[in-house]
């Protein structure tokens, strides 16, 4: 299967159709690669990585940001010269590669859902069917917009062919908000390299010691961090033996200096660690180094961090927000406490501090239940709503070039269950 950056073409009439052999379906496929390492990236290295689209000529639209996370969903001038410049991108691969199909992810937060819903317009200039895959948590306040906002925001979700969403959660969500299109769960994964290494690995049976959690990603009020902080200090009160480690930059602009200074207030120094990003071995020795993983999220899509805890065989304790309750379930694979709440968190970090064989139990069932978001499984999910895409008549909704072109390279019956 061809890999096609935008920044390098195809031609737009490949060999073997100039031969008169049918050609494959074309898909480009829309988003940013890690690092940093995130749901939207790692979703788009599977696909381009996967064996799932081999029947398709598959070429790729970066839209990686060479900015901080931090700052994502400002208005500023430099997301906006980086928008345009990803409208710039998209606008010549449309052009010179001519899709069938475009593959986009779409964001949570208001200034990147607009980008994504304007990369997807781009993408039907010339005919292209289009699948959009919505990742972010907060896609509800984006959809709570009122007048011109949510007229633009609504008009741009019912402009896709299908929409995919990471769980049951979103579905009733946009059936409400109007969207006709073909509405599908398809999860998040993770990454191919991180199942890999894990493969191998077995968690020791620890029961001595000091017990050790780790916290990956990016670290802040909305992630919990400050709840997390208030916990290990209420476990330290009550004489539990606990240390913390914290993986990743942090999410907002303010959130590292309230972290810091939480930390300094509940002189916690000694009990946690802060080291920032971390890459490669040296993210993947925390994993296996550390007994149980923490991640008290207020709002969520459905993290790849699980799913990297769970090869490493670590029980998870987390919250029922986003599409993490279709991973994590209480008490058989990891543990659920309400955002927010300092006292359940405390008691589910301090339940699996002195609770040896639960731990190695909630981490051995969440090792066999994240084999079935293994990156072939969810590649093959969305290769199947691309096919589903192209079989199907056009909609009504589709306007301003026209119906798309067939769907070359596919039986008729392509797509059907």
């Amino acid at each position: 299967m061809a890999r096609l950056s935008a920044a390098a073409p195809s031609s737009p009439v490949p060999a073997s159709a100039a031969a008169g052999v049918a050609r494959r379906p074309r898909l480009l496929v829309v988003g940013p690669l890690p690092p940093p390492i995130g749901g939207v990236e790692t979703v788009t290295q599977a696909v381009l990585e996967s064996d799932a689209f081999r029947d398709f000529e598959v070429a790729h639209c970066d839209i990686t940001k060479g900015r901080p996370k931090a700052t994502q969903g400002r208005f500023d001038a430099g997301n906006f010269a980086w928008a345009a410049r990803h409208f710039a991108r998209m606008a010549r691969a449309t052009l010179s590669f001519r899709p069938d199909v475009v593959y986009l992810p779409v964001a949570g937060n208001f200034s990147a859902v607009l980008r994504d819903l304007a990369l997807g317009w781009i993408g039907r200039r010339t005919g292209a069917r289009t699948v959009a895959h919505q990742h972010a948590g907060r896609i509800e306040r984006v959809l709570e917009k009122r007048g011109a906002a949510r007229a633009v925001v609504r008009a741009g979700f019912r402009q896709f062919d299908r929409l995919l969403v990471l769980g049951e959660h979103w579905r009733p969500l946009f059936e409400g908000y109007g969207v006709t299109a073909p509405i599908a769960v398809v999860p998040s994964t993770f990454r191919r390299e991180v199942f890999e290494r894990a493969q191998d690995f077995r968690r020791p049976d620890k029961r001595s010691g000091p017990i050790e959690g780790l916290f990956v990603g990016q670290h802040g009020r909305l992630k919990g961090t400050l709840d997390l902080l208030r916990a290990i200090a209420a476990l330290r009160a009550r004489g539990t033996a606990f240390r913390m480690t914290f993986v990743g930059p942090a999410q907002r602009a303010g959130d590292e200096q309230a972290v810091m200074a939480l930390r300094r207030e509940l002189a916690l120094e000694d009990v946690t660690e802060f080291t920032g990003l971390l890459l490669g071995d040296a993210l993947y020795q925390r994993f296996r180094r550390a007994d149980l993983f923490v991640l008290p999220s207020h709002a969520e899509g459905l993290p790849v961090v699980l799913y990297e805890a769970g090869v490493f065989e670590m029980p998870a304790i987390t919250t029922p927000v986003g599409a993490i309750p279709d991973l994590i379930r209480h008490e058989v694979n990891g543990l659920l406490v309400e955002p927010g709440n300092v006292e359940q968190l405390a008691a589910a970090i301090g339940r699996l501090v002195t609770g040896h064989d639960e731990r190695i139990r909630l981490g051995a069932r969440l090792r066999q239940d994240v084999l079935e978001f293994h990156p072939d499984r969810i590649c093959g999910r969305i290769a199947e709503n691309v096919r589903a895409t192209l079989a199907a008549p056009a909609g009504p909704a589709r306007t301003g070039s026209g119906s798309p072109p067939p769907a070359p390279g596919l039986p008729p019956d392509a797509g059907r269950g």
